[in-house]
């Protein structure tokens, strides 16, 4: 049975003597509270206009009513998430006190280096709170970022108490833009290093592995794909598609990005296949499926992690730099680059433009490449501490 002061986020880690944990457990929870407080008005209303077009009720119900109701669905997904976490975790850490000390684990050890890095902890929260701003859109944005205002006396405005990051030359809200942007950069990064991984993983797995004229075959083909210049490669390609949509460019762009990680995929396997581990495991008769996936992968795991880290930052600034020569994401649909786009020729009479949209990019980017040095550092033995 739990104690119920577990279930209260933060008070049961702070009995426990888990004053981080509980600190910013408690936080969040409250981050939370006071969001579903100050837009309960908001979310209820997006329940409810929900549950009356699903009943059947002739209403009008809009991509920006849905984006509400996922919002609104994630912020109490996200209280009830917090409970259960802090509740479960201390049941761990108490059980955990009644049992023999057992020997510390390959991860806990990556973790406990990972802590002592300032500068990874502090990616580790510039990406969390990127993703909670993408999250909540909806009730950070004070406007709908599409939506014109009046092209007369709105227009051009400069940053102000109404408009905090000032207007573009449609009389939309820069703010509202760049918060909504995030969603599109960092869901392009993510689903395109995942393309990109997944591929790579797979392809130079096959070659490290089967070596001969496959790993030759293979490798021929990565060498003739790395002679072109990517940019150039993903612009050719794009350009074929009259209408440029997300999920083209996600697409383009993670099967254009994944050569690395097949060189670096196959060169991790070809140094494992002369370790002791691989070279018993096949005299012991394992099979191929067992050798790749249980004795090799695994192993690789560290360059793949840290080297995914690491692109997720440079394809954000591949995804803006297609957005600004104008092949990325369409217009009206916000995206950092498109903001910088619009400001084209104009980069000091509407400075604010470019200057918050390349901030948002900058900080990204920082995060990242801060996260994938953590990681660097904590999973690779020779450079901890």
């Amino acid at each position: 049975m739990i104690p119920l002061h577990d279930w209260m986020p933060g008070w049961g880690h702070w009995r426990l003597g888990q004053r981080l944990k509980g600190t910013v457990v408690a936080g969040l929870f409250a981050l939370f509270v006071l969001l579903g407080l100050w837009h309960a008005r908001t979310i209820w209303g997006s329940l409810l206009h929900t549950a009356s077009k699903l009943s059947g009720a002739e209403v009008v119900y809009t991509s920006r009513d849905l984006d509400f109701l996922v919002t609104s669905l994630f912020v109490v997904a996200m209280l009830v998430l917090i409970v259960l976490f802090s509740g479960l975790s201390c049941r761990r850490r108490r059980q955990a006190e009644h049992l023999a000390k057992v020997p510390e684990g390959q991860w806990s050890i990556v973790w406990r280096q990972f802590q002592r890095n300032p500068l990874a902890v502090a990616g580790v929260v510039i990406i969390l709170a990127l993703y909670l701003v993408a999250f909540l859109c909806p009730f950070i944005a004070p406007y709908d970022p599409i939506d014109q205002g009046d092209r007369v006396r709105e227009r051009l405005l400069p940053p102000s108490a109404q408009h905090l990051l000032g207007t573009d030359r449609f009389a939309r809200d820069v703010f509202s833009r760049v918060v909504y942007g995030s969603r599109i950069s960092l869901l392009v990064g993510f689903l395109s290093v995942g393309i990109a991984v997944t591929i790579g993983t797979i392809v130079g797995a096959m070659a490290g592995f089967y070596g001969g004229w496959i790993e030759s075959l293979i490798m021929r083909f990565v060498d003739m794909m790395l002679s072109f210049p990517v940019l150039i490669l993903i612009i050719t390609v794009i350009a074929l598609w009259r209408e440029q949509s997300i999920w083209i460019i996600i697409t383009v762009i993670g099967l254009m990005s994944w050569m690395g990680v097949a060189r670096l995929v196959r060169a991790q396997f070809l140094v494992l296949k002369e370790r002791e581990f691989f070279q018993a495991a096949r005299a012991l008769g394992a099979g191929n499926s067992r050798l790749i996936f249980r004795h090799l992968l695994p192993n690789s795991l560290t360059p793949i992690i840290i080297s995914a880290t690491l692109r997720v930052g440079n394809t954000i600034l591949l995804e803006a730099a297609l957005s600004y020569l104008g092949l990325g994401v369409q217009p009206p649909t916000a995206s950092w680059g498109n903001i910088v786009y619009d400001t084209k020729g104009n980069l000091f009479t509407e400075w604010w433009m470019p200057l918050s949209a390349g901030l948002a990019i900058v900080i990204t980017v920082v995060g990242y490449n801060l996260l994938g040095d953590g990681l660097r550092d904590a999973l690779d033995p020779r450079l901890r501490e």
